[in-house]
């Protein structure tokens, strides 16, 4: 069992405390009684993405109590980490700021982060483009930057490589220059940011002699991108 499938495991055991409640109250012009079935036709650990979708989009605000979000949350995660709601990762992330997520139990709040970080880490560790909702998303919700970072590995012989060259290449003019995508990160942040860009630029350099003869195509973008970085990030103050 690798770190994120732990964290997982212990999202279940820390809301094990939540029990289904077959009767979940929900708006009768938003919820039907054949949607309600839905989330009780199978186990927890065997419902799907097309089984939780409406949930996700209802919950709290006309589909349950903060107690029935807690219970289906493993559950959600679970299916994040499988590559699953990805495209509804923001939803989840709302979701939990308005069931006030600052304000859980201490050992709740743990479990989330924990397992955000970690599939935060398997995101840049496995996949090769930069998912600034997921990385937003994280942030807003742990506030740890410092460990989000650290877990990017940027050398180019590491996935995180590819993951470092694209979030450049697509977000850095709009990071350094109050673009909309990084709206929710504080200044400081954003500047903490920009430093460790910048104490990794020597990676594109080598990175770029490395692909130069491999992949053309990339080597292309890991130019434009050392390109961007040198003549923007003293821009930041």
């Amino acid at each position: 069992m690798n770190a994120l499938e732990s964290s997982v495991e212990h999202l279940y055991e820390t809301f094990s405390v939540y029990p289904p409640v077959p009767c979940m109250s929900g708006c009768p012009c938003c919820v039907s009684e054949a949607d309600k079935e839905n989330l009780h036709i199978r186990p927890l650990r065997e419902l799907d993405e097309n089984d939780l979708l409406k949930y996700v989009f209802k919950a709290l605000t006309t589909w349950g109590s903060i107690e029935d979000f807690k219970h289906f949350l493993p559950r959600l995660f679970e299916i994040l980490a499988k590559g699953g709601l990805i495209a509804y990762l923001d939803t989840i992330i709302g979701k939990l700021e308005y069931g006030k997520f600052e304000m859980w139990p201490e050992n709740e709040r743990a479990a989330v982060e924990t397992f955000l970080l970690k599939w935060w880490q398997n995101h840049v560790e496995t996949q090769s483009y930069f998912d600034h909702e997921a990385f937003t998303g994280i942030y807003k919700i742990t506030g740890k930057l410092d460990r989000m970072l650290a877990c990017w590995e940027t050398d180019f012989q590491k996935n995180g490589f590819r993951v470092f060259v694209d979030c450049i290449d697509h977000y850095y003019l709009d990071m350094i220059y109050d673009g909309k995508n990084f709206r929710h990160f504080k200044r400081d942040d954003i500047k903490r940011i920009n430093l460790w860009i910048g104490k990794n630029k020597a990676s594109l350099e080598e990175g770029f002699f490395y692909f130069e003869n491999r992949e053309a195509e990339f080597a292309e973008m890991i130019s434009n991108a050392l390109f961007i970085v040198e003549k923007n990030c003293k821009n930041l103050k």
